[in-house]
C-alpha cells in the first residue's frame, strides 16, 4: 500500500494541475452565478428570464434563456419582456412590440397571428431582450429543483472542496 501512494500522489496531483480541472471549476462558477441570477438583478446589469411557451417562435423557443435589461424607451420591433395579470394571477410575458398606441405598447408573440388583448403600459415594463441562449434554460430550470440543486450545484461544490483540501494535504504529505 505504501508503494503506491507515491503514484496515486503525482496522478491527484496531476489531475489538479490540469486543464481539465481549471475549465470545470470556471464553468461551475459561471453556471452558479448564471443560476443566482435568476433570483437577483446581478451586477445590476440585467434580468435573466426562461422562456416558457414557443409564442415567440423561431426567434426565441421554449428552454431559451434571455437577459432583459431596462431602457429609456423602446420602439416597434423590439422584445420587451413585462408584468401582466392572466387568470388573476401576474405573469412576466416576452413578446415583441408590434404598434405603438399612444402611452402604452401593442405586442405580439412572433409565433401568434392576432394582437395580444392586453395593452403594456410603460411602468410593467421589465425591459428589452438583449441576450437570447437556446436551450440553457432547461438546464437553468432543472438546477432549480431539489434534486438539479444537489446534482449540479451541491455535488460539484463539495467535489471540488475535497480535491483543494486534498491536494493541500498530498502536498505536505512526505513521499
Amino acid at each position: 500500500m505504501m508503494i503506491m501512494m507515491p503514484k496515486l500522489k503525482a496522478q491527484i496531483l496531476t489531475l489538479a494541475n490540469s486543464n481539465f480541472y481549471y475549465v470545470f471549476v470556471i464553468l461551475y462558477v459561471v453556471f452558479t452565478l448564471l443560476v443566482a441570477s435568476l433570483s437577483f438583478d446581478f451586477f445590476n446589469y440585467g434580468k435573466v428570464f426562461t422562456i416558457k411557451s414557443n409564442s415567440m417562435s423561431p426567434t426565441i423557443n421554449t428552454g431559451g434563456l434571455i437577459v432583459v435589461k431596462k431602457s429609456p424607451e423602446y420602439d416597434v420591433g423590439d422584445i420587451i419582456s413585462y408584468y401582466i395579470k392572466i387568470d388573476g394571477k401576474e405573469e412576466i410575458v416576452t413578446h415583441r412590440i408590434f404598434r405603438l398606441g399612444g402611452n402604452v405598447y401593442l405586442t405580439k408573440g412572433d409565433a401568434n397571428q392576432a394582437i395580444d388583448e392586453q395593452k403594456v403600459v410603460p411602468r410593467l415594463v421589465i425591459g428589452k431582450v438583449i441576450l437570447i441562449v437556446p436551450y440553457l434554460g432547461y438546464l437553468i430550470g432543472f438546477a432549480k429543483t431539489k434534486i438539479g440543486l444537489w446534482l449540479l450545484i451541491i455535488l460539484p461544490a463539495l467535489c471540488i472542496i475535497f480535491c483543494e483540501v486534498f491536494i493541500i494535504f498530498l502536498k505536505e504529505w512526505p513521499t
